[in-house]
């Protein structure tokens, strides 16, 4: 899976309806996470490598600064 920099695991989205999936750093796991999507019900996979799992704990670990947008 590709994703911009910075990019958190509740950003993932439906590939048939566009709604995000609701997964959480803690819900998911390294390898084959699946699920069926809140809103249309089709069911999705989302793999996670090692590195894109270091990637999304390094974004969820990032705090915004106070007044900036």
């Amino acid at each position: 899976m590709l994703k911009p920099r910075n990019m958190k695991i509740a950003d993932c989205t439906c590939l048939m309806c566009g709604s995000r999936l609701g997964l959480t750093v803690t819900g998911v796991v390294t390898g084959d996470n699946r699920g069926t999507c809140p809103m249309c019900s089709e069911p999705f996979l989302v793999n996670i490598t090692r590195e894109e799992m270091e990637a999304f704990l390094e974004a969820e670990e990032e705090q915004p600064i106070k007044g900036s947008h």
